[in-house]
């Protein structure tokens, strides 16, 4: 009986440090945080992904206008690094840009390419709002979400061929058809994530970023100011408009934390945040974005 008793102690004090051990490094205590795989038909490797974001990346800077400052580059690259390296994909090689509009909004290409919008850097409040946003996006890139749909269209995209080979399509109908997907920047940029892909990078996000060491009430927190805007969304049109309502997913966020409260402790903001703020005020004004045709 002493034996079972002293062996229960044990247990007891073994799980009690392996308790305090997850508190101190900011790990989440739970094990049904998201874990999403590719799609069985998504048979792209990292690598592929990563040329395939890469060229994307590519044409996006063409055509958007990327803000050129080595010092905010710098800042926005070295705190998504240090939240991408918490993820659940660390091994892609991730990059952060800026684009020089005064949009609020942010957006991730396949293979870990993330941009972040000008004023979106000015819209957010501290450092753990903007990590917040930053593990979102990483969040659609960690969960495969632009990657298995390019696996889906790929797949059309192979039936149309055999479909034109059979002689059941003529070439209008075939160019009719492909003009539907678009090119990178409508399949990547301008892509509606769906309610549930959205849902699962805020999971995604708000774990990743407590692993990092940031309070998940930044990435709450800027959704709920986002949801001021909706009716007027001159501001936010972006974020809006490609995006589920912003208050249904505070509340799904806010259940989470309270049914699985993160540590205490957590990195609201840095004097590092407040420095990139002030150069940014600096600057001249950021164009508007550019009306779509």
């Amino acid at each position: 009986m002493m034996r079972h008793t002293h062996f229960l102690r044990q247990r007891g004090k073994m799980l009690g440090g392996l308790v305090l051990l997850a508190v101190l490094t900011g790990l989440p205590l739970r094990a049904d945080e998201p874990n999403p795989s590719r799609a069985f038909y998504n048979t792209f490797t990292d690598e592929e992904e990563m040329a395939m974001g890469r060229k994307a990346a590519e044409e996006t800077e063409k055509q958007l206008p990327i803000l050129i400052e080595p010092l905010l580059t710098a800042y926005v690259n070295h705190l998504g690094q240090k939240v991408a390296k918490e993820s659940h994909r660390p091994q892609l090689q991730y990059s952060f840009k800026i684009v020089n509009t005064d949009a609020v909004n942010a957006f991730s290409l396949p293979g870990g390419f993330v941009y972040v919008n000008r004023g979106l850097l000015e819209f957010v409040n501290n450092e753990s709002e903007l990590a917040g946003v930053l593990a979102h996006e990483i969040g659609h890139v960690v969960a495969y979400h632009s990657m298995n749909d390019v696996a889906r269209r790929s797949l059309v995209d192979q039936g149309m061929y055999q479909l034109q080979k059979a002689g059941l399509v003529n070439d209008q109908q075939m160019a009719d058809m492909m003009q539907r997907y678009g090119g990178p920047m409508l399949l990547f940029v301008d892509r509606k994530f769906s309610r549930e892909e959205e849902s699962e990078a805020d999971m995604l996000g708000m774990y990743n970023a407590i692993r990092a060491g940031y309070d998940p009430q930044g990435l709450v927190g800027f959704l709920a100011r986002l949801s001021q805007f909706v009716g007027n969304p001159s501001l936010v049109e972006g974020l809006l408009m490609n995006h589920p309502l912003p208050g249904e997913r505070v509340k799904a966020l806010r259940a989470e934390l309270r049914e699985h409260p993160a540590p205490s402790g957590l990195e609201k903001d840095s004097i590092a945040f407040r420095a990139a703020r002030l150069q940014l005020k600096a600057l001249p004004p950021a164009p508007p974005p550019k009306k779509q045709p």
